[in-house]
């Protein structure tokens, strides 16, 4: 069975193509110059939802793409499509506050340079706000809500009703489209790894559940690290991988930096020391020429 991806590929391959309205970007920052594998993300993510590979579908993608590579503005122009197609209310997670902060900054903070949209977004000659909100009741009809949230605030306001929180009837009610980032943190109950954080587990219940309290509402899910060679990952997303970009096509694209790859048959532990002391002999080396620089050192999982 082929990955969804693959399927678009194979569409283009036989002639078809999506047209990617001029809209999408203009209402982005003047300073954002579009890469060609980010025109290519959203252009097959149209030609996805106007084929019938999406039709009669409840829409449920994943972007598989590097760190680095821009995976914000790929939500900021999907924001602005879904918004077109008459959505009004976003929702965006992820498992860490701090992603949550800077995304905030990324769409409500013009005077940041890291501010995604154009001082002001224009769609069909309209003038249309961004408009933050804590929960949809606040929702104006005629701007781009967005609703910022951990998955760990949104499972607690679901589980212990207070007033102001999201509830189940916020997804019930009107067509969302949910933004996950990080999205590998949601698949603890479809993962086969029985070392995951058991919460964790309820967390993907609950993205679930909100997901399909309404026929409409829309799942969009962003991450560097989809575990693919766990079957059970695999099952669950082969129809759902939109695009695939991850860090040797990131890397084989001339984005990132070139670095060497030192191996060694040793413990763990030993791997640890010989990072450290090579990280010292680094520093070192650099203060020598009076140059002030602080190394870091990642311990990283097979997956994470």
């Amino acid at each position: 069975m082929s990955f969804l991806y693959e399927k678009i590929a194979t569409l283009k391959e036989a002639g078809m193509t999506a047209e990617v309205p001029q809209f999408l970007i203009d209402n982005l920052s003047n300073n954002i110059k579009l890469r060609d594998y980010q025109k290519e993300a959203i252009h097959d993510t149209i030609l996805y939802l106007t084929s019938n590979l999406g039709k009669n579908k409840q829409t449920h993608i994943l972007y598989h793409m590097a760190t680095g590579s821009g995976k914000t503005v790929i939500m900021a122009m999907d924001i602005l499509y879904y918004y077109n197609l008459g959505y009004r209310n976003f929702l965006f997670f992820t498992n860490q506050t701090n992603i949550v902060s800077k995304t905030q900054i990324n769409f409500l903070e013009k005077a940041s340079s890291k501010y995604l949209f154009n001082n002001s977004i224009n769609i069909n000659g309209k003038n249309v706000k961004i408009n933050e909100v804590s929960n949809f009741d606040e929702a104006d009809k005629d701007a781009i809500n967005i609703c910022f949230n951990t998955v760990q605030g949104i499972h607690s306001s679901l589980s212990l009703i207070r007033e102001g929180s999201l509830t189940i009837e916020d997804f019930e009610n009107d067509k969302i489209v949910l933004i996950a980032d990080e999205a590998h943190h949601l698949n603890s109950t479809t993962s086969k790894d029985k070392e995951e954080n058991e919460e964790n587990a309820t967390w993907e219940d609950t993205v679930n559940k909100i997901f399909l309290a309404n026929k409409d509402n829309v799942l969009l899910e962003f991450t560097a690290t989809c575990d693919i060679q766990d079957a059970n990952v695999k099952s669950k997303y082969i129809d759902k991988i939109i695009y695939n970009f991850d860090l040797k096509e990131f890397r084989k694209a001339g984005y990132t930096k070139e670095f060497m790859n030192l191996q060694s048959s040793t413990t763990k532990w030993g791997r640890t020391l010989q990072a450290l002391v090579l990280s010292e002999y680094r520093k070192l080396l650099f203060e020598r020429h009076n140059i002030s620089i602080k190394p870091v050192v990642l311990l990283k999982s097979k997956t994470i």
